[in-house]
């Protein structure tokens, strides 16, 4: 009897593992020696990333806010940037390959040199290699016996876009505008027909100093949006994921000195990235054998997965908080700035524990009335709700943080409070495994005996029992259709042999 296996493709692009990576961009600032720096905000916008032989490379531009006390008692404020590239050995890397890369800004510093101030960021980058891959599997064939089952097979876009927002909003008088900040959340992604849906909120920091004074006084906007990131490959019903960034930011003020308001104009290009997850089932061969023959296999696992919930939530988080420098009762606090959240997961069954930071900067006066400023961070940890949440899973959490404030209630000590705005997506992955290759060896040996009684184990399927006889499961089934599968254990499967009689000595 011949062998000859039936081979069938199919196609997937996975996301890798990502891996991450660090560089430093720097800046300087002329003719600063004499300014006391107060606080330094940093914003990474990503630019573009291409996948090489054994190399990702990426860039961006990096924005450097500085808030300085001068010598003179007055608070000023200076902006900055810098571009930035950077290239990353991996082994596993190829043209093939697309390549998605986030940026954030993980630490900053400064010094002085000479007369000029050097800023410092640290980049922390997380790579993602969407790999696409095609599959030869098993399906069938001549003399062979082939267990098909079915393997989920998921394929990654990614798409980027743009979005212009616009936002006008009063404020109290005020007589410049020192700095802004500006963070994005993004509370839902939906996939349509050609596009992803995302809806969310930027919330707008701006600290200004009063008319006629050098008191700071911040202004918080939270500034709903809703945008497309056109996809080709998007439908209604699939899984999908969504991240934004200010990419540039322009802001505006009007001052009416008689009616005592400003009107600030806020326009904003906002970043727009998506994943989108198509899966589907394939049947393909997860054991085979030849009936007859020894046979030799190699398989292949198949990886899939993809997000399977998300949903909002939301926590009021207060306590002491963690300083950088010192405060007193003879300090006058006058505004937050520069505020912001670091969050990271871990999934246990119905629930999901979040922890990280807030931080941020109190700018104040001090007891001689100089404007000085303090650091301040308020860790949290705190579980969310998710009856579809499983321990093995893995959860994604973006944070907002809203209305950070400070209070000196016992002197050199702060207590902070905000509220604390989640997105939380859940991904469930999976393996399988699929026979790549089958070969038939040499004859399987025969058995002698003309009638064998096989004894099966509890939970034994068709195919245990088809593979452990060396038999096709249809020839199995034929013969003892009484079976009932999955077995209990107290069976006897009794298997005939045709013998050859010798009657030439009678």
């Amino acid at each position: 009897m011949s062998v000859c296996g039936k081979y069938e493709k199919c196609t997937c692009v996975a996301a890798g593992k990502p891996f991450t990576a660090q560089t430093i961009v720097e800046c300087r600032l002329a003719d600063w020696a004499d300014n006391t720096v107060l606080a330094v905000d940093a914003r990474a916008v990503a630019g573009g990333a291409e996948a090489g032989s054994g190399e990702v490379r990426y860039g961006g531009r990096l924005y450097f806010t500085v808030l300085a006390a001068t010598p003179e008692g007055g608070v000023i404020s200076a902006e900055r940037g810098a571009e930035f590239t950077h290239g990353v050995p991996c082994e596993s890397a190829a043209p093939a390959q697309t390549a998605d890369v986030k940026v954030r800004v993980e630490k900053v510093e400064w010094k002085k040199d000479g007369r000029a101030l050097v800023l410092s960021a640290i980049l922390s980058s997380e790579i993602t290699l969407f790999v696409p891959a095609e599959i030869s599997y098993l399906a069938g064939g001549e003399g062979v016996a082939v267990d098909l089952k079915p393997v989920r097979v998921s394929k990654v876009y990614a798409c980027r876009g743009e979005a212009e927002i616009e936002e006008e909003f009063d404020t109290d008088y005020v007589g410049d505008v020192l700095a802004h900040s500006e963070r994005v959340y993004i509370e839902r992604a939906e996939a349509g027909d050609g596009a992803v849906e995302v809806s969310g909120e930027i919330n707008l920091g701006i600290l200004a100093k009063r008319e006629g004074e050098s008191d700071t006084i911040s202004y918080e906007r939270l500034i709903p949006f809703r945008a497309e990131i056109a996809c080709a490959e998007a439908a209604r019903g699939l899984g999908c994921t969504a991240e934004a960034f200010v990419r540039s930011v322009n802001i505006s003020a009007s001052c009416e000195e008689d009616k005592g308001r400003c009107r600030i104009l806020a326009e904003f290009t906002l970043g727009l990235c998506a994943r989108v997850y198509r899966s589907e089932e394939v049947y393909m061969g997860a054991d085979a054998f030849c009936p007859g023959y020894e046979s030799r296999l190699e398989k292949q696992a198949v990886l899939s997965g993809g997000p399977v919930a998300a949903f909002n939530a939301s926590e009021r988080i207060s306590g002491g908080a963690a300083l950088a420098g010192k405060t007193d009762f003879a300090c006058s606090l006058q505004a937050v700035a520069f505020g912001g959240v670091r969050i990271a997961a871990e999934v246990h069954d119905g629930e999901i524990e979040a922890e990280g930071v807030v931080s941020a900067n109190v700018l104040m006066k001090d007891a001689d009335g100089r404007p000085a400023s303090v650091e301040m961070s308020l860790p949290f940890s705190f579980p969310v709700r998710c009856d579809r949440a499983k321990k093995g899973m893995r959860a994604e959490l973006s944070a907002l943080a809203c209305g950070i404030a400070a209070r000196q209630k016992r002197e050199g000590e702060l207590d902070a409070d905000c509220a604390l705005k989640l997105h939380c997506t859940l991904f469930e992955e999976c393996s399988g495994e699929a026979v790549t290759k089958l070969e038939a060896g040499a004859p399987a040996p025969e058995r002698t005996a003309a009638v064998s009684v096989y004894i099966p184990c509890a939970g034994d399927g068709l195919w245990d029992v088809a593979k452990r006889l060396g038999k096709p499961p249809e020839e199995v089934r034929r013969t003892n259709a009484e079976l009932e599968f999955p077995l209990t254990g107290s069976e006897r499967i009794v298997i005939y042999r045709k013998k050859q009689i010798d009657t030439g000595s009678f």
